[in-house]
């Protein structure tokens, strides 16, 4: 029941402080302006990340001990998310953003003792890391996650949408691991998501801005490394199939920005949501697309969980091979989906039709009802 109430709790305090929080984001300019590299085409406010974390850590807070664990993912995320909420008013730059984000991987590290030691198949039986190399791998693939799910954050729905996957997936095998402490987190961190995604849904009237995005990559990696390193018998690897999306094209881009000579941090159109645009997809269908993916994924994590570490490793590498060179495919033959007027008009009637009776949003309360049917 406490599972239950968390989920809802979350839930209701993102929707009840989005609107709230929209007025006085207009106030002190939390608003994403349009630009020649974005989507959207009208000033949207970016409080939803504020929102989210405040709907998230307040259960933590309620119902979890103030342990040294619980307590690093709290400062570190409020530190992550106080950086976030600057940057969304006023640029901060990459460098300080970085900063933040890795103050915040060390009280992990050291205060929260979430650490990456066991690497499963590539190292010899019974062999970890030793501390300074844990360390280090820790708070690279931290900041490294934290970032890719930040990149990811391109069309209406499609970050929260990924992680609200991704908190299930970890919440389940926290679950069936007896781990309350993060069964709780991912719970009210899909809660809030759920809550937000009532505001992001396309065409989106609220976006989390870098607050929202870096939050939730921070909290996905961080209970993954968690539910997959502290004596459990699920694969290591875990976390490379249920994150594998972002990082696959975060990767992706940065190696394509590299090759044409210009700087891996500087923002272009070129991720994977922008590529399936690009070959004829409507908005929706990209975000779609990507949802598809991403519950793939999802659920080979959660089938598979207990077997080979080999098996997870050769899953996603094929999977990345299938995606990168199905896109280098499109790019190289000018592929396009060919489309028909007449089904594209029924198609756009028909995502007029949704908008107007907001039928993503009730179908997310659905999802939500049978998550928690299985669940409970």
């Amino acid at each position: 029941m406490l599972y239950f109430t968390t989920l809802l709790l979350s839930m209701f305090i993102t929707i009840v402080l989005i609107p709230i929080l929209k007025g006085l984001g207009a106030k002190v300019n939390a608003i994403d302006m349009p630009n020649p590299r974005k989507v959207h085409t009208t000033p949207i406010p970016t409080v939803g990340g504020a929102a989210m974390a405040i709907g998230t850590l307040v259960p933590v807070l309620l119902w979890l001990p103030p342990s040294p664990q619980v307590k690093s993912i709290l400062i570190g995320a409020t530190i992550i998310v106080a950086a976030g909420v600057v940057d969304d008013v006023k640029d901060l730059g990459y460098k300080i953003k970085f900063a933040a984000q890795v103050v915040a991987a060390i009280i992990i590290i050291f205060y929260g003792k979430i650490t990456i030691s066991n690497l499963g198949v590539l190292l010899p039986d019974g062999y970890v890391l030793s501390n300074m190399v844990s360390a280090a791998l820790t708070l690279l693939v931290i900041v490294g996650v934290t970032n890719a799910i930040n990149l990811s954050d391109g069309l209406d729905g499609l970050a929260g949408g990924i992680t609200l996957l991704t908190f299930i997936c970890i919440g389940y095998l926290a679950f069936r691991s007896e781990n309350h402490i993060i069964t709780i987190t991912a719970l009210a961190s899909a809660g809030a998501i759920f809550g937000f995604l009532r505001f992001n849904t396309y065409p989106a009237t609220v976006f989390m801005g870098d607050a929202g995005s870096q939050f939730l990559g921070f909290m996905a990696i961080v209970l993954s490394i968690a539910i997959t390193q502290d004596n459990t018998p699920v694969s290591p690897y875990l976390p490379l199939i249920i994150l594998g999306f972002p990082v696959l094209d975060t990767l992706t881009v940065m190696t394509e920005r590299i090759a044409s000579g210009r700087s891996p941090f500087v923002a272009d159109k070129n991720h994977f949501q922008h590529k399936l645009m690009r070959v004829g997809m409507f908005h929706t269908e990209a975000v779609f697309t990507i949802y598809v993916l991403q519950t793939t994924l999802v659920i080979t994590a959660i089938l598979f969980r207990y077997y080979s570490d080999w098996l997870f490793i050769s899953f996603y590498f094929g999977f990345a091979a299938i995606v990168t060179f199905s896109f280098l495919y499109a790019e190289k033959t000018g592929w396009r989906i060919k489309r028909y007027k007449i089904i594209d008009n029924v198609i756009k009637g028909r995502l007029q039709v949704f908008k107007e009776k907001k039928v993503a949003i009730r179908f997310s309360y659905f999802v939500l009802g049978i998550v928690c049917l299985f669940w409970f």
